[in-house]
């Protein structure tokens, strides 16, 4: 009876041991599944970026030169700004296309580490600005989805609001 008991703890301890393993596996595959996704979506928004910054770097120096033919000495020492402008835009343009998905979030999670203030300021910017947002579209979302106002002498209270056009 003993072995019979034995056996059975054994056969458990194999059995739960290989859920744990297959677990494990499991979470290590969905994993890496996420860090491939947030690698590519890293990649791609970052080439965009930088896509996006060389246009805005070509276009600057357009502009530079179309007010460097006005020939005004003040205008055309704007226009250097203008260029030297350009030129670092070029750059970070460059380096954001070029750069792959490790070297920059290596760099965001250096930084994090050498400036956390700075990435919990960050945050906190970011939180209350989603916060702002929110609490404006929340007003119309509030009064749209009050439909005994229609009827009441409440509705003179409501602030009107404007749709703004796109």
């Amino acid at each position: 009876m003993n072995t019979n008991v034995e056996q059975a703890r054994e056969q458990a301890g194999q059995t739960a041991g290989n859920v744990k393993q297959a677990a494990q596996e499991q979470v290590g595959e969905a994993a890496e599944k996420g860090r491939g996704a947030l690698r590519r979506q890293v990649d791609d928004r970052s080439t965009m970026a930088g896509q996006q910054a060389s246009s805005a770097a070509e276009t600057l120096r357009q502009t530079a030169a179309q007010i460097r033919q006005e020939g005004d000495p003040q205008k055309a020492r704007m226009a250097s700004y203008a260029d030297q402008g350009a030129d670092r835009l070029e750059r970070v343009g460059s380096y954001l296309t070029d750069a792959d998905a490790d070297e920059l979030l290596g760099r965001v999670e250096h930084v994090a580490r050498q400036q956390p203030w700075l990435i919990a300021g960050a945050g906190l910017l970011v939180g209350i600005a989603a916060a702002r947002v929110l609490k404006a579209s929340s007003t119309d979302r509030y009064y749209r989805t009050r439909p005994y106002w229609q009827d009441s002498d409440v509705d003179a209270e409501r602030p009107q609001l404007r749709r703004v056009a796109p």
